[in-house]
């Protein structure tokens, strides 16, 4: 229990952080984003109703994503009382416009398959000296499950997620924080656009920057 604990309050920390060293993450006159979508996924605001789903999504790749999220997340003594708690956290957060979490679907088969979470850059980033945090508006990351992976839906949500970057966010400069074990993630930032500009090999991360070119 103590570790899974640990797990949790882990994640909740790097999502609930908000820095003043960043750039403008958001302003009251920006509008939130509703929804993307492609053919094969539809990337939605995470909603109270969606708990349940949410967490037997995660808890079915369970081992697959404590392997490679480095998050100490999802620990294998999760639970449905401790999701319901982040649940609520993130809704927050969003109400308050201090971050914000989607939900990823799998349109043919109407499942969770994943989340992305747009979030203030970490201030502890900055004190780091391995990046220069007011550059960024944002940190990105996501999950998706190992049954998604295997039938690449990550590289649809990729090209989803970044055309939607460019086009229906404020922001100029986005960081992207990735785990070294997380190979997927990995594969698809080293053969985009995004930039590799660090590394720290304490929490074993690579940070990669992503400018939002605009025409």
């Amino acid at each position: 229990m103590v570790s899974a604990l640990r797990g949790l309050l882990i994640v909740l920390s790097l999502l609930a952080v908000k820095s003043t060293l960043a750039a403008d993450f958001w302003q009251n006159d920006w509008v939130v984003p509703e929804r993307t979508e492609s053919k094969s996924l539809l990337i939605r605001p995470l909603k109270a109703a969606d708990s349940d789903r949410l967490f037997h999504s995660y808890m079915g790749s369970q081992e697959w994503l404590f392997d490679r999220l480095g998050w100490s997340w999802p620990s294998e003594k999760s639970s449905l009382e401790q999701n319901h708690s982040m649940v609520q956290l993130h809704l927050k957060q969003q109400q308050n416009n201090d971050a914000y979490t989607y939900i990823v679907i799998d349109r043919e088969r109407d499942m969770v398959v994943g989340v992305v979470y747009f979030v203030p850059v970490i201030q502890q980033r900055g004190e780091s000296g391995i990046i220069t945090s007011q550059n960024f508006n944002a940190e990105v990351t996501w999950w998706l499950t190992q049954p998604a992976v295997n039938a690449s839906l990550h590289n649809d949500l990729f090209e989803l997620l970044t055309g939607w970057l460019r086009n229906g966010w404020p922001w100029s400069q986005v960081l992207f924080p990735v785990a070294e074990s997380n190979e997927p993630a990995r594969a698809l930032l080293d053969n985009s656009s995004a930039r590799l500009i660090g590394r720290n090999r304490d929490t074993e991360e690579l940070f990669y920057s992503y400018t939002l070119a605009r025409k």
